[in-house]
């Protein structure tokens, strides 16, 4: 009963890594979708958008902070 408990645990941890990991990825591709846009509406609007750049970049060093914690690219 105990081997099965413990198996349990480790694949429910697996679960949860993985489902880290997707969480990850699904994140960093909105920002840069988020990016793209406000550079297109940058160039073509000739608008400076720098609050949201700055929100963009903050997002872009979090996430490499998580990276290079879990490597998860």
């Amino acid at each position: 009963m105990k081997k099965t408990k413990g198996k349990n645990k480790m694949e429910l941890l697996k679960q949860k890594l993985k489902t880290k990991k997707y969480q990850y990825l699904y994140l960093w591709h909105k920002i840069c979708e988020k990016s793209e846009n406000i550079n297109w509406y940058q160039d073509c609007c000739g608008n400076e958008m720098k609050k949201e750049s700055e929100r963009i970049s903050f997002y872009f060093d979090w996430l490499n902070k998580i990276n290079k914690k879990y490597n998860y690219d």
